[in-house]
C-alpha cells in the first residue's frame, strides 16, 4: 500500500486464531514505528463465534439457532451420563466423560460426518465391552439430538460450519470489492478448506500457505497425503482440494533456488515411505547448519539454566531478540523461573496454569486443609502463604497488627 495508510482499510485478512490476529496487529505497529494507522480487518477463522468474526456480508445472512453455552452443554451431557450410569458413575466421573463426549461431538461435526454407521463398527461377534461402548455412545447418537431440540440451540462446531459455509457461498456468488488474504491456515477443517478454495478463486483473493515444503518430490507428496501423522498432511489435502501441486504454488518472496537450510529441513520432513532417498545423499548442503548449536545437558534443571543464560545474553546484546520454542511446558516454566532470579520477567504465550499461580496455589492449599480436617501441617501451609496475610505484610502479621 506504500505511503497511503487508508488503503489498508480495503484489506480483509483471515488468520487461524485470535492470537495470530494480535500478533499481526503488533507487527503492523512495529512496521509503522508506533504511528497511528488504520489497520485492515483481521478475522480469526478458528473462533468464528466471537464478535471478531462479524463480517458485514454475513451478519444476519443465516438463520441459525444460538450456540448452546459451553458450561450448560457440559452439565446437560453430565446429566445424561448420570442417567445412563445410574449408581455406577459418580458426578466427577460423569463430568470427565462429558468432556470426552464434547470432543467426540465436535470432531464428528467438524468433519461433517454422521453417526449412521456407528452401530456397525462393533458387530455382535466382538467382545461384550464393545457393545457397552456403543450403548454409552447412544447418549450422543440418540439422546443428545433430542436435548438440542429442546434447548433450541446448536453445537458450536455445527454453528461454525454454518457460518463458514454461508460466507463461502456469499463470496462465491458476489466476491467482496476489497482485497482478501487468508494466511496461516492449513484447511484442516473441511468448511475452512472450502472457504479457502473460494478465496483462491477470487480475482482479489490470496491464500498464503504456512511453511509449505515445496522441495519434496511428487512421490513424497503422495505419501504425505496418505500419512495423517505427517505435519504437512493437512497442506497436502488442501492442495488437493484446490487442485494444485506444490510446484503450482508461488513463493511469497521470489527466489532462485531453495536455501541450504530449507533443503535440509525438506529432507528431515521426508515421509517414512520415501526415506530410502537418504541413501543417495552425499553430504549436507553447505551452510545448512550455520548458526545451529547443540548443547548436551545432564538433566532438565541444567537444560533450563543453559537456555536462561542464552536468553539473558541476548537481552544484554543491543539490537538482539530471542524466543524459546518448546512443546515442553515444564521446561518453559523452569526457564521462566531461572530468569526471575535475575529479575527478568518473560512473556509466556501459553499463559500460566491457574493451579501454579499464587491464587491457584492458595486455593489448593485451602482445599487440602479442609479435606484433611484442619490437620496441623495443611493448616500451617495455608497460614504461611502470603495471601493468607489479608493484604498485610509479614512483619505486620508477626507483630500482631494484622
Amino acid at each position: 500500500t506504500g505511503d497511503d495508510k487508508l488503503r489498508l482499510l480495503d484489506y480483509t485478512i483471515l488468520l487461524p486464531t485470535r492470537r495470530a490476529c494480535r500478533a499481526l496487529r503488533e507487527a503492523f505497529l512495529r512496521a509503522t514505528d508506533g504511528q497511528a494507522t488504520l489497520l485492515p480487518a483481521m478475522r480469526p477463522l478458528g473462533d468464528v463465534e466471537g464478535d471478531e468474526f462479524a463480517f458485514d456480508d454475513v451478519s444476519g445472512a443465516i438463520e441459525a439457532p444460538p450456540v448452546i453455552p459451553a458450561l450448560r452443554r457440559r452439565l446437560l451431557l453430565t446429566r445424561l451420563i448420570m442417567g445412563w450410569g445410574r449408581d455406577r458413575v459418580s458426578v466427577d466421573q460423569a463430568a470427565r466423560l462429558a468432556m470426552e463426549l464434547e470432543r467426540f461431538l465436535d470432531q464428528v461435526q467438524t468433519e461433517r460426518l454422521s453417526f449412521e454407521g456407528l452401530a456397525g463398527l462393533a458387530p455382535e461377534r466382538f467382545a461384550e465391552h464393545w457393545q457397552k461402548v456403543l450403548d454409552f455412545l447412544a447418549i450422543v447418537t440418540k439422546a443428545w439430538p433430542d436435548v438440542v431440540r429442546e434447548e433450541g440451540g446448536i453445537d458450536p462446531a455445527a454453528h461454525r460450519n454454518l457460518l463458514l459455509e454461508s460466507l463461502a457461498a456469499r463470496w462465491s456468488a458476489a466476491p467482496p470489492k476489497g482485497q482478501v488474504i487468508a494466511a496461516g491456515s492449513t484447511g484442516s477443517i473441511p468448511a475452512t478448506a472450502d472457504l479457502l478454495a473460494v478465496i483462491a478463486a477470487m480475482p482479489n483473493g490470496r491464500v498464503v500457505l504456512p511453511g509449505l515444503m515445496r522441495a519434496l518430490d511428487a512421490e513424497s507428496w503422495r505419501a504425505i497425503g496418505a500419512d495423517q501423522t505427517h505435519p504437512q498432511h493437512n497442506l497436502a489435502r488442501l492442495l488437493e482440494r484446490l487442485e494444485l501441486t506444490p510446484d503450482g504454488v508461488r513463493d511469497w518472496v521470489p527466489r532462485d533456488r531453495p536455501s541450504a537450510r530449507s533443503s535440509l529441513i525438506a529432507e528431515v520432513m521426508r515421509p517414512a515411505a520415501t526415506t530410502q532417498a537418504w541413501r543417495a545423499l552425499d553430504r549436507l548442503p553447505a551452510g545448512a547448519l550455520d548458526g545451529v548449536q547443540r548443547i548436551d545437558c545432564a538433566d532438565t534443571a541444567q537444560e533450563a539454566g543453559v537456555i536462561a543464560l542464552i536468553l539473558r545474553q541476548a537481552l544484554e546484546t543491543g539490537g538482539r531478540t530471542a524466543a524459546l520454542v518448546t512443546p515442553d511446558r515444564n521446561l518453559a516454566r523452569r526457564v521462566a523461573a531461572e530468569l526471575r532470579r535475575w529479575d527478568i520477567d518473560i512473556d509466556d504465550s501459553a499463559g500460566e496454569p491457574l493451579a501454579t499461580s499464587a491464587p491457584g496455589g492458595f486455593l489448593r492449599l485451602i482445599a487440602a486443609m479442609v479435606s484433611g480436617g484442619f490437620a496441623p501441617v495443611p493448616l500451617l501451609a495455608v497460614l504461611k502463604h502470603p495471601l493468607a496475610a489479608g493484604g498485610h505484610t509479614q512483619s505486620q502479621v508477626d507483630g500482631g497488627g494484622g
